[in-house]
């Protein structure tokens, strides 16, 4: 069985959700502030970048990409449940959406940049004088190898997802005539006591996270405490829980402003990529 060479770190069944009706995405790039048109197949993917060059004799450098298409599949199938039948939901999928969403909001470009960053200020603050001086020269360079970002992936996996499963869940649509978007970073913590470029941790009060199921649909995940504590309120870290009960509401529905301010709080926190079924709803994102 042949190995994909590029990788997708969003995956394309996902992406598929948000394809207008010629099965072609409308995107968004931040960086080149440009509007193109491509298929799901051609975006948010590198090269071996699941790859482990460096995996000792015996373990398969691309195990990471098939535990991937793991997580992918069971989560996809979870988010299908949402989107069609979300009073139907079981404990097990919802821990399975839950492990997607968590190994999602891990695994994107976006949260290995800022990982690397915290590495070098990390080693930047440790080391001595006489390297401090030496990289003041320019004589000296700090560059993070990237076997430090499935470090970070390791460290966070399990983190995040005890805190999801605690949430209270709602299922809510886009009214006619809008539609949700979705970006190379999919899974957004929004918490009104910090601006959107420095998203807040997911153990305060007042974090909400956003996630598009598709652009008629997104996952809508709240604190219960975020109705009688600050926003930027700590929360004791969760136990173990029991998905057994899922605390979910559906049928919802976001008016044409409430999708447009969400999809503002999801574009502004993007790696370098939006993307939508229409230029319309990308260029209501980046509206004021």
């Amino acid at each position: 069985m042949s190995t994909p060479k590029s990788h997708h770190y969003v995956p394309r069944a996902y992406l598929r959700r948000f394809v207008a009706e010629d099965g072609f995405l409308r995107i968004f790039d931040v960086e080149r502030s440009q509007i193109r048109r491509q298929r799901p197949e051609k975006v948010m993917k590198i090269d071996g970048y699941y790859r482990q060059e460096w995996a000792p004799a015996g373990i398969d450098p691309n195990i990471l990409e098939k535990r991937a298409g793991e997580i992918e599949g069971n989560g996809l199938a979870a988010m299908d449940r949402l989107c069609f039948s979300p009073e139907k939901i079981s404990g097990e999928e919802a821990a399975d959406l839950c492990a997607f969403l968590e190994f999602q909001r891990v695994r994107v470009p976006r949260q290995a940049a800022w990982a690397a960053e915290l590495a070098r200020t990390f080693l930047l603050r440790t080391m001595g004088p006489e390297l401090r001086d030496e990289l003041a020269r320019n004589r000296l360079q700090v560059t993070v190898l990237d076997p430090a970002r499935f470090d970070f992936m390791r460290t966070m996996l399990g983190k995040i997802h005890p805190w999801m499963e605690r949430m209270n869940w709602e299922v809510v649509e886009a009214a006619p005539g809008s539609a949700f978007i979705t970006t190379d970073s999919p899974v957004t913590f929004v918490n009104r006591a910090f601006p959107p470029h420095a998203e807040a941790g997911i153990g305060l009060a007042g974090t909400v996270a956003l996630f598009p199921l598709s652009s008629r649909k997104l996952l809508f995940m709240t604190h219960p405490e975020a109705a009688f504590l600050p926003p930027d309120g700590r929360l004791r870290r969760p136990k173990e829980s029991d998905m057994s009960r899922v605390p979910l509401t559906h049928g919802g529905v976001f008016d044409r402003e409430k999708v447009r301010q969400t999809n503002w709080y999801m574009a502004h926190t993007a790696h370098h990529l939006c993307v939508a079924e229409s230029e319309a709803a990308l260029s209501e994102a980046f509206s004021v």
